[in-house]
This record gives C-alpha cells, sequence and structure tokens, in this order.
C-alpha cells in the first residue's frame, strides 16, 4: 500500500503534464503535426529501451530500475516549462521515454511478485484506482489557471516546473518502501520462451487497442481546442474527472472478474466503451462530448487491472518484466505511430475520422481477443 501511495506524486505530476502539453505547445506556436511527432518520439524511445531493462529486471531485481526510472521521468517533466524549443523538446521526449520504459516494465512484475494470485486482481484494481485518482487532480490544475494573477503562458511554465520537483517524492518513496524483489530463479536469455505463445496472443489484439488509440486518445485535449475552441482551462478539468471516475471505478474490476471472469469483463467493458466514442463526432457542444468522453475512458479502463491480472497469472515469474514490456512495446509503437496520423489529420481539419478508425480497430482487438482467450481463465 506504501508504495502504491508513493507513486501519487509521480502520478499528480503527469496527469497535468499530458493535458497541459497537448493545449501549451499548440497555443506556443508548435504546430500538431510537431506536437504528435513529440508524442511519437516519446512513444518510440519506450519501445526501444523497454525490453533491455525488463530482461535486467527479471535478472537483477526492480528496485533499482524502478528507482533511476521515476528520476528521469519526475525531471523531464519540467523540460516544457523551460523552453519551448522544439528540437530540445524532442531530445527530452526520448529521454523522458527511457525513463517510462524503467518504470513501467518493473511496476507490474513487482506488484506481481509481491502478491498471490488471490489477493493480485485486488491490488492491480487499487494500484490503477490510486495511480489513475491522483493523476485526474494533476488535471485539474489548468482549471485553476482563470483564477490565478497570471498570464496563461506563465502559469503553464510555473506548474511544469513546480509539480515536477514535487514528483521527485516518488524516488524517495522508492529508495524507502520498495524492497528489491527478483525471481528466484533468473533466466538466461532475452525471449521468454515459456510464455511466449501467451504473450503473442496477447499482443496481437493488444497491438489493435494501441493502434486505435494512437489515433485521438492523447491528442483529446487538442481535438478539444480545433472543435469547440475549447482551451486546457475546459479539457484539464475534463481529464481530471475522467481520471478520478476512472480510478473509482476500478474499484469494481475484481467484481466484474468474479461475475463474468477475467476474459467476460475485458471484452464487455471494452465493447461497451465503442459505443460512447464513436458518438463523440456528433456532439453538438463540448458538454455532451466530455460526458461521452468520461463515460468511454471510464468503461475502457476497467478493463486495465483485468487485463493485468490475466496477463501476470498466465506468464511464468522469471519472465514477468520481460513479458510486461514485450506488451508494452507491441502497444506502445503503432500507438506512437498513428499519433502522427491523428495528429495531421487534426491539423488538415479532419477531425472525425480518428474517432471512426479508432473504433474499428477496437472493436477487431476485442472479437480477436475472445477469439484468442475465450477459453482461458
Amino acid at each position: 500500500m506504501r508504495v502504491i501511495l508513493g507513486a501519487c506524486p509521480l502520478a499528480l505530476c503527469l496527469g497535468f503534464y499530458q493535458v497541459a502539453l497537448t493545449v501549451f505547445l499548440p497555443l506556443e506556436g508548435i504546430s500538431v503535426t510537431d506536437l504528435g511527432a513529440l508524442l511519437t518520439t516519446a512513444g518510440i524511445s519506450t519501445v526501444i529501451f523497454s525490453i533491455p531493462f525488463a530482461v535486467l529486471s527479471d535478472r537483477y531485481g526492480r528496485r533499482r530500475i524502478m528507482l533511476i526510472g521515476a528520476l528521469v521521468t519526475c525531471i523531464i517533466s519540467a523540460i516544457p516549462g523551460i523552453t519551448t524549443n522544439f528540437l530540445i523538446l524532442e531530445a527530452s521526449a526520448a529521454i523522458g521515454g527511457i525513463g517510462d520504459a524503467m518504470y513501467l516494465v518493473t511496476w507490474n512484475a513487482y506488484l506481481a511478485d509481491s502478491t498471490t494470485e488471490d489477493t493480485r486482481p485486488a491490488t492491480f484494481s487499487l494500484s490503477f484506482m490510486i495511480f489513475t485518482v491522483a493523476s485526474g487532480i494533476g488535471s485539474v490544475v489548468p482549471g485553476t489557471f482563470p483564477f490565478l494573477p497570471l498570464s496563461l503562458d506563465v502559469a503553464h511554465r510555473l506548474f511544469f516546473v513546480a509539480l515536477s520537483v514535487l514528483s521527485l517524492l516518488t524516488p524517495f518513496s522508492v529508495i524507502k518502501w520498495v524492497a528489491n524483489t527478483k525471481p528466484e530463479i533468473s533466466r538466461r536469455g532475452i525471449l521468454p520462451r515459456k510464455s511466449l505463445g501467451i504473450i503473442a496472443k496477447f499482443s496481437a489484439a493488444n497491438l489493435l487497442i494501441g493502434l486505435g488509440a494512437g489515433l485521438i486518445i492523447p491528442l483529446i485535449p487538442t481535438w478539444f481546442l480545433l472543435r469547440f475552441n475549447a482551451t486546457d482551462v475546459f479539457s484539464g478539468p475534463l481529464l481530471a474527472v475522467t481520471y478520478i471516475v476512472m480510478g473509482l471505478a476500478a474499484g469494481f474490476s475484481p467484481r466484474i472478474s468474479k461475475r463474468f471472469g477475467l476474459v467476460g469483463g475485458i471484452v464487455l467493458t471494452q465493447l461497451l466503451s465503442t459505443v460512447f466514442l464513436i458518438a463523440m463526432p456528433f456532439s453538438p457542444n463540448p458538454e455532451i462530448a466530455a460526458a461521452l468522453f468520461v463515460i468511454r475512458s471510464t468503461l475502457m479502463n476497467m478493463a486495465s487491472p483485468l487485463s493485468d491480472t490475466f496477463i501476470m497469472n498466465l506468464i511464468a515469474e522469471d519472465e514477468r518484466a520481460t513479458a510486461s514490456s514485450f506488451n508494452a512495446v507491441i502497444w506502445r509503437l503503432p500507438n506512437a505511430a498513428s499519433t502522427v496520423v491523428g495528429g495531421s489529420l487534426l491539423n488538415s481539419g479532419n477531425l472525425s475520422l480518428p474517432f471512426y478508425l479508432c473504433t474499428g480497430l477496437y472493436i477487431t482487438s476485442v472479437v480477436l481477443f475472445y477469439g484468442l482467450f475465450r477459453k482461458v481463465e
């Protein structure tokens, strides 16, 4: 519990970073296409470095890699508050992707190492809940800017730096509370041979989710800006509400898994979410679009702790971090690539097509996942 709570300062910082960046940079003159390129750089960097750090984690332990990753992420999140030079932002995105890779590939593996199969669904749900609610609190910060005696650009810069400093509490919590867990028997080689078949099937469905999500989800604040002329004074609180509702709803994920099973719960929540996603381009005003987005995100992300539990239950202990990294690579690579496409579509004025393409890929993924795992629990 203390380890999960220790991640809150970093989650708070990232919640602000993710919403503010996608509005602040276009307001500062960075094109939406270049913004998509920055997000793609971060994603590709995460992909490249996930597997080597995961192998090191499975062999030598989780703690040191998690610590360095958290520290790098904290520092990089301050960069937009210091400069909007595109080349510097590109370099920071690449370095930030390395930190992201180090932290994320060890997180799920550490939680799995520290729990039993019976307690794992509740632990992953709690982790998702607390991290998501903290991200939501960070996202609401831009909504306070009109009440501050600061210009919009100065307020953004100030909070990029201030929240980056606050997030340094997370590396401190890793030093204080995280044990250096590692498998009792460390494997050799890079490929997770014992779990490769499971990873390949799971990643096939996950690839389509990542590809679809990248087209529009990271660019939602930008879409609100272009569609309704709503800055992050509106989209920031919207994402905050979304994160908080998502986090609280994740508390029901263990109940869903008991009622429908892990596979049934994942399929049900993901499929229902697409109904609300496809309705967003038809929204006549930002308030209706916001409500649809909150419901869509809540349903889609209720599946996240179920998916984490499902894959960790099936993976051999000495392959968990590597399996997590393979899964992250398969999700993030198409996600990063499609963000450039989504940014280009929005930049050209085509504000609906990304939603249609995303919905089609989501439905294809759900059908594929059910076909591959309907007999597995």
